[in-house]
């Protein structure tokens, strides 16, 4: 049998090999500022709007329509600043928080409607866990600019000013939340930790208490305690009263057991007994409100307890707790909207102060007379 002949060479420009197709390609990574979306779109064998939409909200699409695309990126050369600068418009839509813990509720809850609101927009939010650590602010907020968010969340006015200065120096916009940020003056949505706390002190006061004790967490790097105590103690200040310091004392604020140490500490200290105990969250009034259970004090008969956030589990207590109730949600709501305004209006105007409120509960009521 004759072996088959071989197929005429056309007399045209020699057809591409394989090996050509690539070596096109990698000549394409040298040039990526020239490739496009619709180059990404075509290699991944999608349209241009799945390819955004894998970019930018990839949790709205297959998880095999969202490796096409990336493995296009890659192929294509795409990504020079950052995956999320791949967007045709070098938006990443993301927004950063730095919050100190997602353990407490109210901040949680904050978390959770921020991201809802801003998800509803496509936007995606980054959260940062960084306690009262300096070291971690720094590191977290440096992080997050770098991999290119367009905002940025701070709980607290009291952050480490090499942040602020990274902020100011790549003019990277944020807001300040839980506090009313007066002493830096830069852009805030919160409340006033300082004017809720003179409140509630007065709300004792006005029931007729004279002897005070506190219980409060650690303040280093956190401005929103330090404006608690020092509302309630201008508020005794104005009465001619001063908290004992064997009656103030320090305790984890996230721990209900730190309530219940901070109580015992109170009640063997020398002198009379507090008939009111002022905590500056909901965790510790618990804790001291289990403890003085234990050890047979009545409350409110023998003591008055305050505490501060509103917590779903204060108005379950037994008595159920006075406390000042913290606008978490609509925190949230309020932070979503001014960042929303600035990304995409270019406007940058803040929501008055929220309200924190009062609220009485069956903890409190006038000393027993003695």
């Amino acid at each position: 049998m004759n072996p088959p002949k071989s197929a005429p060479t056309p007399s045209g420009p020699a057809a591409p090999s394989p090996a050509g197709g690539a070596q096109r390609r990698r000549a394409r990574k040298t040039t990526a500022a020239t490739v496009k979306l619709d180059d990404v779109a075509r290699l991944a064998g999608v349209s241009t709007a799945s390819v955004s939409r894998a970019l930018n909200t990839p949790d709205l699409v297959s998880e095999t329509l969202r490796e096409r695309v990336m493995a296009a990126v890659r192929e294509l050369n795409w990504v020079p600043n950052g995956p999320a600068k791949a967007l045709a418009s070098l938006r990443t839509r993301t927004v950063g928080a730095l919050i100190p813990t997602l353990g407490h509720q109210n901040f949680a809850l904050l978390v959770d409607t921020l991201q809802r609101e801003l998800s509803k927009a496509r936007y995606t939010l980054f959260i940062g866990c960084v306690d009262n650590s300096a070291e971690l602010r720094i590191q977290q907020g440096f992080k997050m600019v770098e991999q290119g968010v367009e905002f940025l969340v701070l709980v607290g006015e009291a952050q480490p000013q090499e942040l602020y200065d990274m902020l100011d120096s790549r003019n990277t916009a944020h807001v300040i939340t839980y506090t009313t940020t007066k002493n830096t003056g830069r852009p805030c949505i919160g409340f006033d930790n300082y004017d809720a706390a003179f409140r509630i002190t007065d709300h004792l006061l006005q029931l007729g208490h004279l002897n005070f004790a506190m219980i409060a967490p650690p303040d280093q790097m956190n401005d929103r305690i330090q404006q608690r105590i020092a509302g309630a103690r201008d508020r005794l200040a104005q009465a001619g009263i001063a908290i004992r310091p064997q009656h103030f004392t320090r305790a984890d604020s996230r721990a209900i057991e730190g309530g219940r140490g901070g109580m015992r500490t109170i009640l063997a200290a020398d002198g009379s007994r507090p008939t009111a105990l002022i905590c500056a969250n909901d965790y510790l009034a618990s804790g001291a409100l289990i403890e003085a259970r234990a050890r047979g004090i009545s409350v409110p008969g023998d003591l008055s307890v305050v505490g501060f956030d509103d917590t779903e589990m204060s108005a379950h207590l037994d008595p159920p707790l006075t406390t000042i109730r913290v606008p978490s949600r609509e925190m949230g709501e309020e932070i979503a909207r001014h960042i929303l305004r600035v990304l995409e209006d270019g406007v940058n105007e803040l929501p008055p102060l929220l309200e924190a409120k009062l609220i009485i509960r069956g903890s409190t009521a006038p000393p027993a007379q003695r």
